[in-house]
C-alpha cells in the first residue's frame, strides 16, 4: 500500500515539474499581452473628382401643340403615348369656309396678274399710261398678299408634329370647337433628356463644356444615365452662389421622363490615389489615424489626411507612404508600439470591398472625392 501511494506522489511531482517546464512565461509586470490584428492592403487606383448637385429632367425638346385658328376637330390622327415622326399630320379642323377663301383669292390674284401682263402689253403700245400699269402691279401685289394668307389660314387647319417625339395625353374630342391658341397635346421628344442643375461658384474654374455626367433615378436604381456638360450659364446666381449648368443625357427606351427629379454627378479630374479600408481608419477629435504593423510585431500610428471614398474604401492625402498593409480589425484600443499577433483573416474585408482589390480598369476606377448638395 505505501508502495502504491509513493509511485503516485512520484508521477504527480514528474507532471507538475513538466508542467513548470512547458508552460509559457508570464508577460512581465505591466505589460500588455499581444493584441490579435487583423492587415489588409492599401491600394493605389486611379480616381474622379466629383462635383453632386440634383436636377430635375426636362425633354430635349417639348412643345405643347395649340391650334393657331378657330375651327372644330374634324379628325384626330394620333394615339396617345404614340412616337410620330416630324410633319405627321396630328388633327384636322373643318377647313371649309377656309378653303373656299383660299379659292377665292386664287381667283382674285389670277385676274390681277392677267390685268398687268395685259397692261404690261398695251403700255409699250402707248395705249395706256405707265402709271396705270403701276396701278395693275400695285392690285397684283395686294391680291398675291391676300392669296398667302389664305393659303396659310388653310394650311393651319392642318395641325403637323413640328418633330419627332412621342404625343403625350390627347386634350380634345372629334367636333369639339377650338379657339385660337387652345391645347390639342403635347409632344416631347424623348430620344435625349436635358438636366438644369446648380454647382457651387468655388467650382467655377473647372466646369467647362463637355465634361461627363452621370446621373440616377430611385426609378431605376440599377441603370446610369450618361452624357455631358452642353452649356454653362453666362451668371452666377447671387442668391446661391451657384451657377447653372446643362447637361444632355442619353436616354435609352425612353425611361425618363420629362418632370423626374435625377441625382447628377460631374466628372471633374482624374488622379491616382492610395487607398485604404474605412474600418482602419481612427479618428479622433480632427485628427484620423490608421496602424500598420512594423517587422518586429509592433504597432505604428500614422495620423493621415483623409480624401475621398468609395466602395467602402477612404483616399490618404497624406501621412502614408508606399503600399503598407494597415490594421482593420483589433485597434480600437492599440497604441503605438504595442505588441501585435497578426491573424490572417479573408472576410475582414467587406464583399465590396474586396471586388476593389482586382486589377484596375477604367471604366472601375470612380469615386466621389468631392459633393456640393
Amino acid at each position: 500500500m505505501k508502495r502504491i501511494i509513493a509511485a503516485l506522489i512520484l508521477v504527480v511531482l514528474v507532471g507538475a515539474g513538466l508542467w513548470w517546464a512547458l508552460a509559457p512565461a508570464p508577460a512581465p509586470m505591466g505589460q500588455r499581452p499581444p493584441t490579435v490584428v487583423n492587415l489588409a492592403p492599401s491600394i493605389e487606383r486611379s480616381l474622379f473628382d466629383r462635383v453632386e448637385a440634383v436636377g430635375t429632367a426636362r425633354a430635349a425638346q417639348a412643345v405643347t401643340i395649340l391650334t393657331e385658328v378657330p375651327g372644330r376637330v374634324a379628325q384626330i390622327h394620333f394615339r396617345q403615348g404614340q412616337k410620330v415622326e416630324q410633319g405627321k399630320v396630328l388633327v384636322t379642323l373643318d377647313d371649309r369656309n377656309a378653303s373656299a377663301e383660299l379659292a377665292r383669292s386664287e381667283a382674285e390674284y389670277q385676274r390681277a396678274l392677267n390685268d398687268f401682263q395685259r397692261g404690261q402689253k398695251l403700255v409699250k403700245s402707248r395705249a395706256i399710261s405707265q402709271s396705270e400699269v403701276d396701278s395693275f402691279r400695285t392690285t397684283l401685289d395686294g391680291a398675291k398678299a391676300s392669296r398667302d394668307a389664305a393659303r396659310a389660314n388653310f394650311n393651319d387647319h392642318t395641325i403637323r408634329a413640328p418633330f419627332a417625339g412621342v404625343v403625350g395625353l390627347r386634350q380634345v374630342d372629334a367636333g369639339s370647337y377650338l379657339q385660337t391658341g387652345d391645347a390639342i397635346t403635347t409632344l416631347d421628344n424623348l430620344g435625349y433628356i436635358e438636366v438644369d442643375f446648380q454647382v457651387p461658384e468655388r467650382y467655377l474654374a473647372r466646369l467647362v463644356s463637355g465634361l461627363p455626367v452621370q446621373a440616377r433615378n430611385e426609378a431605376f436604381p440599377d441603370q446610369v444615365f450618361e452624357g455631358n456638360i452642353t452649356v454653362l450659364d453666362s451668371r452666377v446666381s447671387t442668391a446661391s452662389r451657384s451657377l447653372t449648368a446643362r447637361a444632355r443625357l442619353e436616354n435609352p427606351q425612353d425611361r425618363i421622363r420629362p418632370g423626374q427629379f435625377l441625382r447628377v454627378s460631374v466628372q471633374l479630374a482624374q488622379r491616382d490615389a492610395l487607398l485604404v479600408p474605412e474600418q482602419s481608419i481612427i479618428t479622433q477629435g480632427a485628427q484620423s489615424y490608421v496602424f500598420t504593423v512594423t517587422a518586429d510585431n509592433t504597432a505604428e500610428r500614422h495620423p493621415v489626411t483623409l480624401g475621398g471614398r468609395r466602395d467602402g474604401w477612404v483616399e490618404i492625402t497624406s501621412g502614408l507612404t508606399g503600399q503598407p498593409d494597415v490594421v482593420v480589425n483589433g485597434h480600437s484600443r492599440l497604441g503605438s508600439g504595442q505588441a501585435v499577433q497578426v491573424l490572417d483573416n479573408p472576410e475582414a474585408l467587406l464583399p465590396g470591398q474586396r471586388a476593389l482589390l482586382k486589377p484596375a480598369s477604367p471604366d472601375a476606377d470612380q469615386a466621389d472625392s468631392e459633393a456640393a448638395a
